[in-house]
C-alpha cells in the first residue's frame, strides 16, 4: 500500500546550450525532480507503515553514449555534462533523442506492536523521462593559407 501510495516525480530534462549543442563543445545537464519522496504514515492494526524514497544518481541517455551522475546536475555544467562526439545529422529528424532516468533507492519503516520487522529495503524504483530532442551539430572552420 505504501509503495502504491509513493508519487514519483517524473524528471524534466535540461541541457544548456537549450535545444541545439555542437560535437566538442561541453554540455551542461540537470533535471527537475530530484527530490526524496516520503508518503503519509498509513495505519492498519497496531503498525504503520512509511515509505521513503531517495534520489540517488541519474542516467542519461545521450543517444551515443548512456552514464551516470550522482546528482541532479547544475546549469553551469560542473557537475554532469556531456560533449558529443558526433552530429545528430544522421539520426532521425536530425535530433538526438535523450532520456534522463532517476534512480530511487526505496525503503520503509514499520512501527507499531503487530509489526515483523522495523522495516527494510525495497527493490529500486527508476523514473524516466519523456524523449527530449536535442539538435547536435557540426562546427565547420576553413583555415586556409
Amino acid at each position: 500500500m505504501a509503495q502504491a501510495a509513493a508519487e514519483f516525480p517524473t524528471p524534466t530534462v535540461h541541457t544548456a546550450p537549450a535545444d541545439k549543442t555542437f560535437v566538442r563543445l561541453r554540455t551542461a545537464l540537470w533535471v527537475d525532480g530530484f527530490q526524496d519522496v516520503q508518503t503519509e504514515p498509513i495505519t492498519v492494526g497496531a503498525q504503520t507503515i512509511q515509505l521513503t524514497a531517495k534520489a540517488e544518481s541519474v542516467t542519461w541517455n545521450m543517444g551515443e553514449k548512456k552514464f551516470d551522475c550522482t546528482g541532479a546536475g547544475t546549469k553551469d555544467g560542473k557537475t554532469c555534462n556531456y560533449t558529443y562526439q558526433r552530429s545528430s545529422a544522421s539520426e532521425p529528424g536530425g535530433k538526438y533523442m535523450i532520456t534522463a532516468t532517476i534512480n530511487w533507492g526505496v525503503a520503509w519503516t514499520c512501527t507499531g506492536d503487530d509489526c515483523d520487522s522495523d522495516g527494510g529495503v525495497l527493490p529500486d524504483n527508476p523514473v524516466t523521462s519523456a524523449p527530449t530532442p536535442l539538435v547536435v551539430g557540426e562546427i565547420q572552420t576553413n583555415t586556409g593559407q
